[in-house]
């Protein structure tokens, strides 16, 4: 809470997001599409015994609810996508600490593809297209790529037409493929040559009209009312020697290989996305 000081803390809650189904499953081994509630309470266990402070996983079904309990320090720290840290991030509500290692990096980049032989050569021929997308609240595959546009002046009324929401990279790369969408948007990295080592399409033939980012893949934050000692705490029971535990259980929570730090200057070039960015709430 507020003007709390750590020796006043007897408790610290992590909030996330999880599905129905991560929400209900609660044996750490299940099997579930992104986090679940089992894996979380390892997560908090490991993390209980390298803070020596009782940590509690607080699983909440929106975003939003995340956001506002951050802001008033009822919530310690929370597992944000990247647009919404960055958004509590600006607001002055929260502090960025770490993101997770996958496929070789703790960001990506978000690109707008075509295939190899279309005749869409550059973003100004793109004339009410079909265009393909993850859902609302994808980074790689909708919003910053969208903001991006934007910032750049472009009316995305008159870019696209038809628009699908798809629910997965996958599916967005197969509607291009297939010629059902004529453009698309998905995640990609890149390797140390700038080359993209890979994407969402996968070895499709698909030729990329921009690229925006980079974007780290999730972000735990910490409420700006927490006492600075206690994320400097849980920022180095993720990055320091010594604690293969809480590691351990939380690569099998976010499906990822370790962690990285971040700070605001890593997001200053999303930052200056943000009035472009389309978030609901």
């Amino acid at each position: 809470m507020p003007g709390s000081d750590s020796s006043e803390l007897r408790e610290l809650r992590v909030g996330i997001a999880l599905s129905e189904l991560g929400r209900v499953t609660l044996r750490p081994t299940a099997r579930a599409v992104g986090p679940t509630r089992g894996r979380l309470e390892v997560l908090c266990d490991a993390l209980s015994l390298a803070l020596d402070t009782k940590v509690r996983g607080q699983p909440c079904e929106l975003y939003t609810d995340l956001l506002a309990e951050l802001h008033w320090g009822t919530l310690h720290f929370a597992w944000l996508p990247p647009m919404i840290a960055l958004r509590a991030v600006s607001r002055g509500s929260a502090t960025p600490l770490v993101a997770p290692v996958r496929a070789g990096s703790a960001w990506y980049w978000t690109a707008l593809f075509v295939p190899e032989d279309s005749g869409v050569q550059r973003i100004e021929d793109l004339r009410r297209a079909r265009v393909a997308w993850v859902d609302h609240m994808s980074s790689a595959g909708y919003l910053v790529i969208r903001a991006s546009l934007r910032a750049q002046g472009f009316d995305l009324e008159k870019l696209f037409g038809e628009e699908q929401f798809l629910a997965s990279h996958d599916a967005v790369a197969q509607a291009v493929a297939s010629g059902r969408a004529d453009v698309g948007a998905t995640y990609a990295h890149f390797d140390d040559s700038g080359r993209v080592r890979s994407s969402g399409w996968g070895r499709a033939p698909m030729r990329v009209l921009k690229f925006a980012g980079p974007i780290p893949g999730d972000v735990l934050a910490a409420s700006v009312h927490l006492p600075p000692e206690l994320s400097a705490a849980m920022k180095e029971a993720f990055l320091g020697e010594g604690h293969a535990e809480v590691k351990r259980a939380a690569d099998d929570l976010f499906n990822a290989v370790g962690f990285e730090e971040v700070t605001r200057d890593h997001l200053r070039h999303l930052e200056n996305l943000l009035n472009y960015v389309e978030i609901p709430g």
